[in-house]
């Protein structure tokens, strides 16, 4: 079986180039270090020091606001062949790209997850959460009432939910619910906003 390490490069103002590469518009400010974990679960990861950029060269509008394609901060974490097993490790055909902004409170620096992306074998996806996966609260499922709370349809309550509302990512219906829902109304039960289509997600459940 083929062995994969993985991989983390932090670019400050990073921009894509082809095939979902990044690099920083800032170069003269910080040369990106590849960063290898170790094997095993349950790793942190931290930067080297001085392998960052001081953010007090920039404004907190530069920080807290992507600039076009440029992002404050990009998290770039690779899958890379194992160098024991003669491969090389250059162009990774997998990787988890985090786009996020840089914001102030208070005293302290917080990051922002503005977009995920997923890269592989040659293929680009944008990652999306669906609000309602789990068992509901509110703020898994914005906007929802008292009434909407539970792993039930929000529509009949008996059926479990297993159907997602797009663009606004509710998984608030149950299959049946959701085709009926097609011939009556064109909108979300949740948020009121228009359905563009409807995904089925089947969710295991964790109970033995």
């Amino acid at each position: 079986m083929r062995k994969l390490l993985l991989c983390v490069t932090i670019y400050y103002f990073g921009t894509e180039g082809k095939n979902c590469t990044y690099s920083s518009v800032y170069p003269e400010l910080q040369a990106p270090t590849k960063i290898r974990f170790q094997k095993g679960l349950a790793q942190k990861f931290v930067q080297p020091s001085g392998s960052g950029v001081d953010l007090g060269f920039f404004s907190l509008d530069e920080l807290s606001n992507p600039s076009g394609e440029v992002f404050p901060l990009v998290i770039y974490a690779e899958a890379l062949p194992s160098p024991e097993e003669g491969h090389q490790a250059i162009n990774s055909t997998r990787a988890q790209i985090t786009l996020a902004v840089i914001e102030k409170h208070n005293s302290d620096f917080q990051v922002k997850v503005v977009k995920q992306i997923l890269w592989s074998d040659g293929e680009k996806y944008e990652l999306q959460e669906i609000y309602g996966i789990v068992n509901s609260t509110e703020a898994d499922v914005p906007d929802a009432d008292d009434g909407d709370m539970g792993k039930e349809c929000v529509i009949c309550l008996t059926e479990p939910r297993d159907t997602a509302v797009f663009p606004c990512r509710h998984l608030c219906m149950c299959s049946e619910c959701a085709k009926t829902l097609r011939f009556q109304t064109d909108k979300c039960p949740i948020c009121r906003q228009p359905v563009e289509k409807l995904m089925e997600i089947k969710v295991r459940s964790t109970e033995p």
